[in-house]
């Protein structure tokens, strides 16, 4: 067809696309008249709009029973401590095991994403979570609760990274802002959840034993360590002290103590096994429904494909993972040790470290639900850096208040910090989708691998920071690795500005547009439309 040919109902238009740049106006009363979007119920006719939305309900409650899980690690993380019969460096190694676990099972699911159903991968993963997590308060040795700590976070990992992938396959770029945000937001919201019902299975702080002595003339009062009194079942210590003045041997016997950590941690897992039905469900759906066609398979052809020449696109690579491995060891770390901080350094007994634990978590999932609507208003880079930006203020706060003892700056800035850091993880996903790189499965795995690698060791350091120096080095480790992220983010902002926009790969699309009747000796035109978004391919036809 020629170019210069009027068409009855649109005008066919060529052009190179090179990435980068934004598609520039074709007409503003034309963009008016025919560019509207469908409001949600109209789209809600739609079968495939439906199947996308449903699909984006169960990953919503997948999420849900992922951060319930995640959510319950810090409340309960002093009763496993108990449990173990560990201290707190020593019982850090927990949270290693779960980090890499998480990076194997980020990397599995990296791997089989491309190859199995997707639904059927992440019912699999959902059921494993549950049993996993259900008998992890039973494992009272140190190296069982390793493995069952290690084996959970696996299955997680693997959900995370295929949930994240799974979303991005459904909606694309901004279509996808929202339902990115939602999925997060259920998330936020399970860890909001869980540390409410954790809290009436833990045991109370040990504070004063008393003890049973052969000479009725002593009464002093024995305080036990913390790791005296341990086990889920009932445990007698017998401590036997020499006493050269008195002349004979007094037995200090602590009291039984029974954790009861076994029944949040059943209402943990059933609630995730029933989050599976939903993908069962879907996947026996796509069976039957795939059985009644019987056709062939077509290849996708507008399945993602790498945009950039492989020296720079494994450098976009390389430092995305940096970021995310920064921001999660920060966002791990501050609501896995929260409450063992106010308990060693503010001296707060449990109940007040289990509710400012729901405090944070409540508004990190406030943020995160707000984040649905103003990710429609904000671009992703403009909500990346305000957050970080005050994640940043917000911790040398925390820090501040930590050091002067000042109890109602530490609430304060405990709900400040869960609003700045909510969004970031999720936003980052949809600013790398639309100016770094195509998000695919393994390239979400490489970014969840690169945020396991912060959570395993972050545990390490901060577990023996906070026994041999002081619990202190909880705050200040945080403000430096929140520093450093702000620097990554920067660099890598600056990268894909100055240096990945002109190395994208040029490609040729087509667009038809639509247009009006003409009036009498005039011609529809055909213009020219220079466009920079990396990620359409080649050929696709679309209306405005």
């Amino acid at each position: 067809m020629d170019k210069d040919a009027t068409i009855q109902n649109g005008a066919l238009l060529e052009s190179p696309v090179i990435a980068g740049e934004e598609l520039p106006n074709v007409g503003e009363e034309v963009a008016d008249d025919r560019i509207k979007r469908k409001s949600f119920l109209q789209s809600m006719r739609q079968a495939t709009y439906r199947s996308k939305f449903i699909q984006s309900l169960a990953l919503c409650f997948a999420f849900w029973s992922l951060g319930f899980q995640v959510g319950q690690r810090g409340p309960s993380f002093l009763d496993i401590q108990l449990i173990t019969n560990t201290n707190v460096e020593k019982a850090s190694t927990f949270f290693t095991a779960g980090s890499v676990g998480y990076l194997c099972g980020s990397l599995i699911s990296g791997v089989l994403y491309d190859r199995f159903n997707k639904t059927l991968l992440l019912a699999l993963c959902v059921i494993l979570m549950a049993v996993t997590v259900g008998v992890l308060p039973l494992c009272s040795p140190y190296g069982l609760m390793l493995f069952i700590s290690w084996a959970n976070a696996i299955c997680m990992g693997g959900m995370d990274t295929g949930g994240n992938a799974h979303l991005v396959s459904l909606w694309g770029n901004d279509e996808g802002r929202p339902y990115m945000q939602a999925v997060h937001f259920s998330f936020a919201f399970g860890g909001v959840i869980s540390p409410l019902v954790t809290a009436p299975f833990l045991v109370p702080n040990t504070e004063e034993t008393p003890i049973n002595s052969s000479s009725p003339a002593f009464t002093d009062v024995t305080t036990l360590p913390l790791t005296v009194v341990l086990n889920t079942t009932l445990l007698d210590y017998n401590i036997t002290n020499d006493n050269s003045t008195l002349g004979n041997n007094i037995t200090t016997i602590a009291e039984p103590v029974e954790t009861k950590l076994i029944y949040a941690y059943i209402i943990s897992g059933i609630v995730t096994l029933l989050s599976a039905i939903p993908f069962i469900v879907i996947y026996c759906r796509y069976k039957s429904q795939k059985m009644k066609r019987n056709q062939p398979k077509k290849k996708d052809e507008n399945a993602p494909i790498r945009d950039l020449p492989w020296k720079y696109y494994i450098m976009a690579i390389i430092l995305l993972n940096l970021f995310y491995l920064m921001y999660c060891a920060v966002e791990d770390t501050f609501a896995a040790y929260l409450l063992t901080f106010v308990v060693m350094e503010l001296k707060w007994n449990k109940g007040q470290g289990t509710q400012i634990t729901s405090v944070y978590w409540a508004a990190f999932a406030v943020s995160r639900f707000s984040g649905i609507f103003i990710i429609r208003c904000l671009r992703p880079v403009v909500m990346l850096f305000t957050c970080i930006a005050g994640l940043i203020i917000c911790l040398i706060g925390f820090l501040l208040c930590s050091h002067f003892q000042i109890h109602i700056g530490i609430w304060i800035f405990t709900v400040l910090v869960g609003l700045s850091m909510s969004v970031i993880f999720p936003t980052g996903f949809s600013w790398a989708q639309e100016n770094l790189l195509q998000i695919t499965g393994k390239i979400t795995s490489f970014i969840l691998i690169a945020a396991s690698a912060g959570t395993m060791t972050n545990p390490i350091i901060m577990g023996y920071l906070m026994e041999e120096f002081s619990p202190m080095w909880y705050c200040y480790l945080l403000v430096g690795e929140s520093v450093l992220c702000l620097v990554v983010f920067l660099v890598l902002l600056s990268v894909s500005t100055f240096v990945l926009v002109d190395k994208r790969i040029v490609k040729t699309i087509t667009i038809e547009i639509e247009s009006a009747e003409t009036e009498p000796n005039h011609n529809s035109q055909t213009e020219a439309i220079d466009t920079r978004s990396p990620f359409i391919a080649n050929n696709v036809s679309s209306e405005l």
